[in-house]
């Protein structure tokens, strides 16, 4: 070989050389431009997907205000059942006082009454009070009956 056939072929390693690098820079960039548009793809997707999040936390937030504003009605209303049931429990005791009260005065004025037989119950003046209406609604009826079965003269 003389010194053109090594220029040649020198010329040639060079060329190829030239090739295979424009070639692996074109591969390159082509990747690159892919990886670019999978990129702006998964960006995307991303944002569509942090959108649905956002208005997923947005009603999270929303029925978790509500959760709580329940919470402080049913607080709300329990103390107000307790209060009821405080003022209930006072009336009664009220109630039962008075009711003793009231048992005691009438218990006295038997004591004060020469109608009433010491002996008995306490309730025996109003139990009499009650056979004396029966006694006198039974001689009604038995009036009005035979009254009834009388012929009538002018």
């Amino acid at each position: 070989m003389d010194g053109q056939d090594w220029l040649w072929l020198i010329i040639g390693i060079v060329v190829i050389a030239l090739i295979v690098g424009a070639l692996v820079t074109l591969i390159g960039k082509r990747r690159r431009s892919a990886q670019a548009a999978q990129a702006e793809s998964l960006r995307r997707d991303a944002n569509d997907r942090s959108t649905l999040v956002e208005q997923r936390e947005s009603k999270a937030a929303e029925v978790e205000a509500h959760a709580r504003a329940a919470s402080a009605e049913a607080d709300a209303k329990a103390a107000q059942a307790a209060r009821l049931e405080a003022t209930a429990t006072r009336q009664a005791d009220e109630t039962a006082e008075a009711r003793a009260d009231i048992d005691e005065q009438l218990r006295r004025a038997d004591e004060l009454d020469p109608n009433v037989r010491a002996d008995t119950d306490p309730n025996a003046a109003s139990d009499a009070e009650s056979d004396m209406a029966n006694q006198s609604d039974s001689r009604l009826t038995s009036e009005t009956s035979s009254a009834t079965n009388k012929p009538r003269t002018r």
